[in-house]
């Protein structure tokens, strides 16, 4: 096995996006997800490093990729099937009866989807460390993740990469801590059309009701990560908490109108901060932003009713 040669594409989708998973011991073509075949597994330490290091980050920064050994895995392994061995159909359960036994697992099968459950789990957290997220936010994920492969939902082939970041999605909206689809776009490098669409599919089949966020709540992390000032970014959120009550943020994503809020509070207490920096942070093109600061701006009297500069 160790001399096999390793695939150059996938005899399945064609994919010439075949790499060797050494922890995991396989062959895989990360287009569909299809195992190509089984190596001997390597037991020396595997080093992965994650979608910012083409972005200027440190080369050296990377992150140790080893088991995913967890304990939703032990609670998602196939279960034992009693095989007629006249009839050769499988029944559900129960005793053992004349004329049946018990058929043992597919080892192979069962293999497999363990090893395809600890990629997706290994893929949640490198989207997770990306974005810097908390350990209780990827413990969130990890268990919506598991409740989706309990109840069936399709986590393999080519919608295996945007459904594991659709399950981050998830848990940043049950935790509180709002994120942009962009902001999962530029981690994962999946178009956020379709990390939307597996949210949604995701969203009807485990039932998840949410609530979108609130436009406060990205303000407060923006203006964070802006520098403003205290004084800036109390009125920021003042300000928004109004667009909302409002309605003027209705029709809009929250997101967008977080940016424009800053925008003009940032520029109303002197804290300037251009459209392009702005714009870098939270991920809003510029031309959003512009649209929807000129809506705002027709209400400008009564977002700033109130406020006092000191």
């Amino acid at each position: 096995m160790g001399g096999e040669c390793v695939p150059d594409h996938c005899r399945d989708c064609g994919s010439a996006d075949v790499v060797t998973d050494f922890s995991a011991g396989d062959v895989v073509c990360r287009s569909c997800g299809m195992i190509l075949g089984e190596r001997i597994i390597d037991d020396t330490p595997e080093w992965r490093t994650f979608a910012n290091d083409d972005r200027g980050g440190d080369p050296a920064a990377k992150s140790r990729v080893g088991d995913t050994t967890d304990a939703r895995l032990d609670s998602l392994s196939l279960s034992t099937f009693l095989v007629d061995p006249v009839k050769g159909k499988s029944s559900g359960g129960g005793e053992a009866g004349v004329g049946q036994k018990h058929k043992r697992p597919n080892i192979s099968s069962e293999s497999a989807k363990v090893k395809r459950m600890q990629r997706n789990m290994q893929r949640i957290q490198e989207v997770a460390d990306y974005l810097s997220l908390p350990k209780n936010i990827v413990e969130i994920a990890l268990d919506v993740y598991a409740e989706a492969e309990k109840k069936g939902v399709n986590i393999r082939g080519p919608e295996r990469e945007s459904m594991a970041v659709a399950v981050l999605f998830v848990a940043c909206r049950k935790s509180g801590n709002a994120r942009s689809l962009k902001e999962f776009e530029d981690a994962s490098g999946i178009a956020k059309r379709r990390i939307g669409k597996s949210f949604m599919s995701l969203s009807r089949r485990l039932d998840i009701e949410m609530t979108q966020p609130s436009t406060e709540e990205y303000v407060r992390r923006f203006c964070s990560r802006l520098g403003l000032p205290n004084k800036t970014q109390t009125i920021a959120h003042d300000v928004a908490k109004k667009a909302d009550t409002l309605g003027l943020s209705n029709g809009q994503p929250p997101v967008a109108v977080a940016a424009s809020v800053i925008y003009l509070v940032a520029a109303y207490t002197n804290a300037k901060r251009s459209i392009q920096e702005i714009s870098d942070v939270t991920m809003i093109g510029e031309k959003s932003m512009k649209r929807v600061c000129k809506e705002l701006n027709k209400s400008r009297v009564v977002l700033f009713e109130g406020v006092v500069m000191t």
